[in-house]
């Protein structure tokens, strides 16, 4: 059995796990930005951890399960499922990072 993709894949699993929780955290900026912005925050980090636990669940499937059952098809429904999801993953990291850089050019001046 290899323990190596079993431990990225737990560790890839906390790391959406601790982005999904946290993601509530970013509703503090709310005395800072508009609830439209905060809330489409919000949700943008609560996707990207839902996505982040689905990589890992796909990476788990492709690397360990596939390696036990040796079947194909698990193996390309697996990468599929990651070549899919990383990018989607990326798109809501560049909108927070988008809404990030717009919140701190409008209170620049504050800070």
């Amino acid at each position: 059995m290899p323990v190596f993709p079993s431990i990225f894949a737990l560790l890839c699993a906390a790391a959406g796990w601790y982005y999904l929780l946290h993601a509530q955290s970013a509703a503090r900026l709310s005395g800072l930005e508009n609830d439209r912005e905060n809330r489409l925050r919000v949700r943008l980090r609560r996707a990207g951890g839902i996505g982040i636990l689905v990589i890992s669940l796909s990476f788990y499937l492709v690397f360990v399960a596939a390696n036990r059952h040796g079947n194909p098809y698990v193996v390309l429904i697996g990468l599929g499922i990651i070549i899919l999801t990383l990018p989607i993953i990326l798109f809501l990291a560049w909108v927070d990072i988008r809404l990030t850089r717009r919140l701190r050019d409008r209170h620049r001046d504050q800070f």
